[in-house]
């Protein structure tokens, strides 16, 4: 039986068009043609699972030491190909073995996936998908294809609403970062692919609130130089695009992408980096049952920088509201006219408002340097111009005098140290704040005697752990 795609053409919905035959990408084994070639010797033992992506190429080893159903499934794939393989291990995601085991279909058993390789494949099919089932008690290789990329990115099952597993398969195209993505359901021993995109990024989330997952993909449109966000998803009981947005042009690359909430609306926040190393943001918002951008980021209005001073952020929700507040940075007081690498920056914090329309700024903040902690500013600093400065492990608040332009009282001293320097912060004169998990610092604070100075209770709260 031949593979059978389908494309999705763009609109704000569209159920899968008729099928499109590849009779060369597909067999089936009851009848069908067996792959007679001979092939190298075997890849790494079927159930390993690597820990990293680094194995750029698979080694070559001797037949592994399976048991019980592991060798069975081997047993049958080497029935299948006539010989030895090079088997294909997913770089990222949950599985990263070339066996994937899990149940497919309404069956009580469960179904196998292995991927592999054909090594001097003139036709541009090296790279393949095998299933595998159990018929009698047995396992048996139903149905394999060739797979559509240079290397297995990885593999997952969603339901994406239909209330079945669907199969995603995401793939490395050779020569270039972009990847191909597969969505595949399985019945009856037969794999059918619903579509497939061409993409930069994909990730599934419950992008409308419903309870169900969606796909949303970020395409890369080279012939305009643009880049869409694309929502697959199932509707009416069919799969197809459930909407798309263009998204802001001329980024270099996708940083974050993460899923919220603003003021009541989904939305997905896509964090995006320009080729100066500046950072910017788009929200693509679910309303109304459709998809749009939000008109209010623009990259001029959203743009953040990075140094040694101030570390890469993305959005999230900083307060615990449960809503995606959005980082901007801005040189503190006698930085503005500094270099970009010297700049100390303070970061505020947007909020989307009138259905995403429009943003109003909700905190000004510091970010650790390590980017382990946030300091957001207390109310009564609304009125207080800041000033910052970081020396020998301390960093020091003070007023800042616009008219003079020099530095005024002190407001909070900061102080961060591995665990082998806390014995000097022991003392009385210091406010312990916490130890950061993800890098091993413990911070501590002096609170000065200024009127604008935060409380105890005010910094506990303020004083945010990454």
């Amino acid at each position: 039986m031949p593979k059978r795609a389908i494309i999705v053409k763009a609109g704000s919905y569209h159920s899968p068009p008729q099928t499109v035959n590849d009779t060369k990408s597909g067999s089936h084994t009851a009848g069908g043609e067996i792959l007679k070639k001979r092939i190298l010797s075997l890849a790494a033992a079927a159930v390993l699972t690597l820990s990293s992506c680094s194995a750029q190429v698979e080694e070559l080893l001797s037949p592994p030491r399976l048991d019980g159903e592991q060798t069975e499934i081997y047993s049958a794939l080497r029935k299948f190909t006539s010989g030895d393989i090079i088997f294909k291990y997913p770089r990222s995601g949950q599985y990263r073995s070339a066996f994937v085991v899990t149940n497919l279909d309404s069956e009580p058993t469960d179904e196998a996936i292995v991927f592999y390789e054909v090594p001097n494949v003139s036709d541009g099919s090296s790279l393949r998908m095998n299933f595998l089932d159990k018929q009698d008690g047995k396992w048996v290789s139903v149905y394999d294809f060739a797979a559509s990329g240079s290397e297995v990115d990885s593999v997952r099952f969603e339901d994406l609403g239909s209330g079945s597993t669907m199969i995603i398969v995401t793939y490395l195209m050779q020569s270039t970062s972009d990847r191909y993505t597969s969505v595949m359901t399985y019945s009856d021993g037969f794999p059918e692919e619903l579509m497939s995109v061409r993409n930069i990024f994909m990730d599934v989330f419950d992008t409308d609130g419903d309870g169900s997952g969606e796909m949303f993909v970020i395409t890369n449109e080279r012939p305009t130089g643009s880049a869409w966000s694309r929502i697959y998803g199932t509707k009416d009981g069919k799969f197809g695009e459930l909407g798309f947005t263009p998204l802001n042009s001329g980024f270099a690359g996708i940083k974050d992408v993460s899923c919220g909430i603003t003021e009541g609306l989904h939305a997905v926040f896509v964090d995006y980096t320009f080729s100066d190393g500046t950072f910017g943001t788009d929200a693509v918002i679910s309303g109304n049952g459709y998809y749009y951008l939000s008109p209010a980021l623009d990259p001029d209005v959203t743009l953040r920088e990075s140094n040694s001073y101030t570390p890469y952020i993305p959005c999230m929700d900083v307060d615990g509201d449960g809503e995606t507040e959005i980082p901007r940075t801005v040189p503190f007081p006698t930085f503005e006219e500094m270099p970009a690498s010297e700049r100390i920056n303070m970061t505020e914090w947007y909020k989307l408002t009138r259905n995403a329309t429009a943003e109003v700024l909700k905190y000004r903040s510091f970010v650790g340097t390590k980017g382990d902690y946030i300091f957001l500013f207390p109310d009564n600093w609304l009125g207080v111009t800041a000033a910052v400065s970081i020396s020998e492990g301390a960093v020091v608040f003070n007023r800042y005098d616009n008219i003079s332009g020099t530095m005024g009282e002190e407001l909070l001293r900061l102080y961060g140290t591995a665990d082998s320097g806390t014995d000097k912060f022991e003392d009385g004169g210091y406010r312990y704040l916490g130890r950061s998990e993800s890098t091993g610092y413990s911070y501590y604070a002096v609170i000065s005697e200024s009127r604008s100075a935060p409380s105890d209770d005010e910094l506990e709260k303020l004083f945010i752990l990454r």
